[in-house]
């Protein structure tokens, strides 16, 4: 499992091999198929294994506050967030891949609700959605990937960044 998440996070999908995947696990391709069946098999396998972790990384307490909550949100950014955007590179060409991609959203709209409802208190409608998307953006792996990754940004300078972001929101209520 964990030579196929080398592979799958650093390798497009379709160009990784079983023969790889067992190569870096000092196994055979027959012992990798007998324990997942095939390649999609051994994705979905090292999906359930990584889903809580990844959920887990970036939750604090509900009362740590927002830049608490931002901070758990950008170290899981350092630590995986190259991973995910190989996989967003490759959501629209495979199926299980865009799946994959999909319950990300969910779970970062959710993170969002959670620990911006300050930000997001005392809005309806059209309004509360506008700021829940603001606050998408602010804090998504993309405008990391753009800060930390395209402009060289040191993670303390992108925390302060995505920290005036989502400050800038409140006026806009």
């Amino acid at each position: 499992m964990d030579a196929a998440l080398v592979a799958f996070g650093h390798q497009l999908f379709d160009r990784e091999t079983l023969q790889s995947i067992a190569d870096g696990s000092g196994v055979t391709v027959q012992t990798v198929i007998r324990r997942f069946g095939s390649k999609d098999g051994l994705f979905q396998a090292l999906v359930e294994r990584e889903r809580p972790r990844i959920v887990a990384a970036r939750e604090v307490a509900e009362d740590a506050g927002l830049p608490a909550a931002l901070e758990a949100l950008l170290n899981h950014y350092e630590e995986d967030g190259d991973m995910v955007l190989n996989f967003l590179a490759q959501e629209h060409l495979l199926e299980h891949v865009g799946v994959v991609v999909e319950y990300g959203r969910h779970v970062h709209r959710e993170w969002v609700e959670r620990h911006c409802r300050i930000l997001l208190a005392g809005t309806t409608g059209a309004e509360r959605q506008r700021l829940l998307h603001a606050a998408i953006v602010a804090t998504d792996l993309s405008t990391w990937k753009l800060l930390r990754r395209d402009l060289g940004l040191q993670p303390a300078e992108v925390m302060a960044v995505m920290n005036k972001i989502l400050n800038s929101l409140k006026g806009d209520k």
